[in-house]
């Protein structure tokens, strides 16, 4: 809730490139003739554009049999929406379910397939390829090649234990130049190292990370409380793990684990918890600085009005000699103040939005302009956008982006922004799009475009809808899931 109104604005500034975010290693874009392998981790045909891959995993599919036809219900799919000088490709999509010819294991009701996913060249071949997981212990590897993703296999789980797959994360954290995947489990997280070979087997066996105690059950969007990014200057991959949030006492400290020759290490290294996290250099030091969102904090008396933290980069993980930085919705030079169940800080995503060569900081607030009632529902969510400066990131200048400024589009319904934010450049005109999954009453994902801070004509949004196929049917509402 508002306590005043306040003028929407367009989404502002551009970005001359993704690094500023240090999200994921940035590589060059490589000429179009042959693979190599310096393509984009989700390049999946090679052709110097990135990609978006999107998880439908409560899409009800169709198979044929021989006792006819059956309708699997949340049996999950994967599509595709290959960038291009256009942007995100809004129409052709090609749907990828487990009954899809190529793509490994069977349609399943219940199965959830493309409930996580991640990206990197698995196999050295020079195309990005897809980790796609699913409920059932099951985590599966689809191929990229010139033609897109094509074929694949199950990724063999060695340690046979509950909860296979319900983290997926690349990133090259032996500094090897191989892509490698950490995996959750129910309770821990494990290092498979890359290239993996055609049966999915990796290079080396799996080893457990250590994180300096047990963690709980992994629960419902861990995914969104692990992040990769490069912290302490190195070229190598590093790994950010939010502690689980329980019923009492709030969210659990996170850990910061550092890549290196023998893969990720411990270190002492903690940060206070939250339900998403993203890395950015804030204040162009060379040294990744740690944001994480905590929505669900009380602020006052104000319930869920949320904060983000900022824990600036050092040599061993965070500098201890630099306070946490917090941010809420009544911090100088952000527009608005704390209202109850605004959820400040649901989502972050890190990247240079204004081309100053800082990284700026995209905060999602999904409970914007909520009604008071109980059971009400309106349109509503909003993004803010935090600037990058010498000294960190600060709130002047910050800017506040509603559901419905001008220039974006207007679904039918009711609907709300944003779920999860993404920063990515799929046009290649190295500014990046802020691309998120819209929740309407037909959902849609949205690459917001941006072009010297302006929004609406200059660079208008993409929107991409869920794809027709004869293997679908009905709407998968939950249709919008990222490579994260």
């Amino acid at each position: 809730m508002r306590r005043h109104i306040r003028q929407a604005v367009v989404v502002a500034a551009a970005a001359a490139t993704l690094s500023g975010g240090l999200l994921a290693p940035t590589q060059a874009q490589a000429a179009t003739t042959a693979p190599a392998a310096t393509r984009y981790s989700d390049d999946f045909n090679g052709d110097g554009y990135h990609d978006l891959a999107i998880g439908a995993p409560d899409g009800n599919v169709k198979v044929t049999g021989a006792d006819g036809e059956t309708l699997l219900s949340a049996a999950g799919y994967v599509t595709v929406s290959y960038g291009s000088k256009y942007g995100a490709q809004k129409t052709g999509l090609k749907v990828l379910t487990q009954n899809s010819p190529g793509v490994p294991g069977d349609a399943a009701q219940g199965r959830g397939f493309g409930a996580v996913l991640t990206s990197g060249d698995f196999n050295g071949d020079g195309y990005a390829d897809l980790a796609v997981g699913a409920r059932g212990n099951q985590v599966s590897l689809l191929w990229g090649s010139a033609s897109g993703l094509k074929g694949g296999t199950l990724m063999a789980d060695p340690q046979k234990r509950p909860g296979y797959g319900v983290v997926l994360k690349a990133g090259d954290f032996t500094g090897d130049g191989k892509s490698d995947l950490v995996v959750g489990y129910s309770t821990s997280l494990w290092l498979f190292r890359g290239p993996f070979k055609a049966d999915g087997s990796p290079a080396a066996a799996p080893r457990n990370i250590d994180l300096g105690r047990d963690y709980p059950v992994f629960e419902s969007g861990a995914q969104n409380r692990i992040t990769v990014g490069r912290i302490n200057k190195g070229a190598i991959d590093d790994l950010v793990v939010l502690g689980e949030r329980r019923d009492i006492g709030g969210p659990l400290r996170g850990r910061v684990l550092l890549g290196g020759a023998s893969g990720l290490r411990f270190t002492e290294t903690t940060i206070r918890g939250g339900s998403s996290v993203a890395v950015g250099d804030f204040d162009r030091d060379g040294y990744g600085d740690i944001a994480v969102g905590d929505p669900e904090n009380q602020i006052d008396t104000e319930y869920a009005a949320g904060l983000v933290r900022i824990n600036y980069g050092g040599a061993d993980g965070v500098d201890e000699n630099r306070a946490v930085r917090t941010f809420t919705e009544d911090s100088a030079g952000i527009p608005g103040s704390v209202g109850a169940a605004d959820r400040f800080g649901w989502s972050v995503a890190a990247a240079d939005l204004n081309r100053d060569g800082y990284a700026d900081l995209a905060v999602g607030a999904i409970g914007e302009f909520k009604p008071t009632c109980e059971h009400c529902y309106v349109s509503g969510g909003g993004i803010y956008v935090l600037k990058g400066t010498s000294k960190g990131l600060t709130g002047t200048g910050a800017a506040f982006y509603a559901y419905n400024a001008p220039g974006l589009p207007r679904p039918a319904g009711t609907y709300r922004i944003p779920s999860y934010l993404k920063a990515t450049d799929l046009n290649g005109d190295r500014q990046p799009e802020l691309t998120f999954p819209v929740k309407a009453t037909v959902p849609q994902v949205w690459s917001v475009g941006t072009k010297d801070g302006k929004v609406a004509g200059a660079s208008p949004t993409r929107v991409v809808n869920p794809p027709t196929d004869a293997q679908l049917q009905g709407t998968a509402t939950q249709f919008g899931v990222l490579v994260n």
